[in-house]
């Protein structure tokens, strides 16, 4: 049994001593394993000693965080965009008439090649040139309208093309319809009359073209074109041409409306710079007229054949005592003929002629009763004015020839300028007004007034006297002037 027994301790012994040398071995391969600075170095003449066990500070782990499963999340809706809405639209062509076709830029809305509320419009003319456009003098500046479209909100558009063709699109027109109508039209254009009346000048016939006839004048209307005076069949250079109508145009110039004497049918508009009014004496007939009384010349006109009623040379047409009087220098009167050739190129008439005698005019007071843009005028009651009586040197202003215009300069020098005797009147009856406190009339002369009213009065005719009439509190200063003559008023 300790036979046993010590065989056992010496197997037990010797598996122990493999068990550690094996351990040993295992570990140092370990430590190689695991890295030079991490091996214990020991000095050759030193035991090692086993280093002291330090316990690690303890520190607190933070928690990892759990990880947990990432929640599936729906991806967030994105809503679509809006796309825009467009209005839709209804177009009409117009047909106006041309000289009521034509427009002028406000300058409150600019041109677009289409609708401005139409997808994709771009801009053509900024409110600021439609404006500079609208104030310009230029011809080719108007405008003239030949479509309408009307979009579903009820906004309404023209389309507009300016005279020169320089600028074309639509252009916004309000919310009034302007088909029938252009005057209806609002917003960025306005209607525009491109002819202005104008006066006829004081000589209407016997001219000569110089220049181009038009059928109206250059850019006034879209049709507007040269009248083709080469393929006029009868018309010569030598024609002459009578003024029938005038107008001025949006540059400010003027044109007459010309008629063709020799050939009426042939008619147009011509720039009064491109008239000639003279005629030479190889051409035209030339009238001398004489003063009767004193064999001085009075005046000398070399007048178309046409003008004297010879429509084609070669007629025979005598000169009468009609045609003298239709040449009449103002303030004379035909006595009798002298000698006189026929109508014809070259040819010759003497007429005699008397001096008109003066006459004299009388002067009616008047005053302006004004309703917004008209006027009225009222005849003032004279026996109620201090009308003053004028001496024989201050009536003279109102003699004259009875062939020529009141001289109204010289009137208003002598009678009605500030400081004369008729530039202020004064109502000699007192009055009541709405509260019973007495007022008066006073009246002052209206020189613009008065000199447009007479602008064609000649010596012999009344002479109309505007007044302005002036309220004032307090009793009349009841007073006259009475010497001299009233001879002059026209009661």
């Amino acid at each position: 049994m300790q036979a046993r027994l010590k065989k056992s301790l010496y197997v037990g012994l010797a598996a122990l001593t493999f068990a550690s040398v094996a351990g040993t071995a295992n570990a140092n391969a370990a430590e190689k394993t695991n890295g030079k600075n991490d091996t214990a170095k020991v000095s050759k003449n030193k035991k090692a000693t086993p280093k002291k066990k330090v316990a690690k500070k303890q520190t607190a782990k933070k928690a990892a965080p759990k990880k947990t499963a990432a929640k599936k999340t729906a991806p967030k809706k994105v809503a679509p965009k809006k796309e825009k809405v467009y209005p839709t639209f209804e177009y009409n062509d117009l047909e106006f008439d041309a000289a009521k076709a034509n427009v002028n830029a406000t300058g409150t809305a600019g041109l677009y090649n289409k609708p401005s509320s139409r997808k994709g419009a771009r801009l053509v003319a900024s409110k600021a040139k439609m404006s500079q456009l609208g104030n310009s003098k230029n011809m080719g500046d108007t405008f003239y309208v030949d479509a309408m479209a009307k979009n579903s909100n009820g906004t309404l558009y023209a389309r507009v093309t300016s005279m020169n063709k320089q600028y074309h699109g639509w252009v916004y027109a309000g919310r009034t319809d302007f088909s029938e109508d252009l005057s209806q039209i609002t917003g960025g254009v306005n209607y525009y009359e491109t002819m202005t009346p104008a006066a006829l000048p004081t000589q209407t016939d016997g001219y000569y073209l110089k220049g181009a006839l038009w059928t109206t004048p250059w850019r006034t209307q879209t049709d507007s074109a040269k009248v083709g005076l080469e393929s006029a069949s009868g018309y010569r250079n030598t024609d002459t041409f009578r003024i029938d109508n005038a107008t001025t145009v949006r540059s400010g110039a003027l044109y007459y409306h010309v008629v063709d004497n020799n050939m009426p049918s042939l008619t147009g508009w011509v720039y009064s710079g491109n008239l000639s009014g003279s005629m030479t004496s190889d051409l035209g007939y030339t009238i001398r007229y004489v003063d009767q009384a004193t064999g001085s010349t009075v005046d000398t006109k070399t007048v178309a054949l046409t003008a004297l009623g010879q429509m084609n040379n070669g007629d025979t047409v005598p000169f009468t005592n009609e045609l003298a009087n239709k040449f009449m220098p103002a303030g004379y009167k035909f006595a009798n003929l002298g000698n006189v050739d026929n109508v014809k190129a070259g040819g010759n008439g003497l007429v005699y002629i008397n001096k008109n005698k003066d006459a004299t005019s009388k002067i009616k007071f008047y005053k302006l009763v004004r309703n917004g843009a008209s006027s009225t005028k009222v005849a003032l009651d004279t026996s109620k004015l201090n009308v003053p009586y004028l001496t024989n040197d201050q009536m003279s202003s109102l003699t004259g020839n009875p062939g020529f215009n009141v001289d109204m300069s010289k009137l208003e020098s002598q009678l009605l300028g500030n400081g004369q005797s008729l530039n202020y009147l004064v109502d000699m009856n007192s009055q009541k007004d709405s509260n019973n406190k007495d007022f008066y009339n006073t009246y002052t002369y209206d020189a613009a007034d008065t000199r447009a009213d007479n602008a064609n009065t000649k010596y012999g005719s009344t002479i109309s006297v505007i007044y302005t009439e002036t309220q004032n509190a307090g009793q009349s200063p009841q007073s006259n002037v009475n010497t001299g003559s009233k001879n002059y008023l026209d009661q």
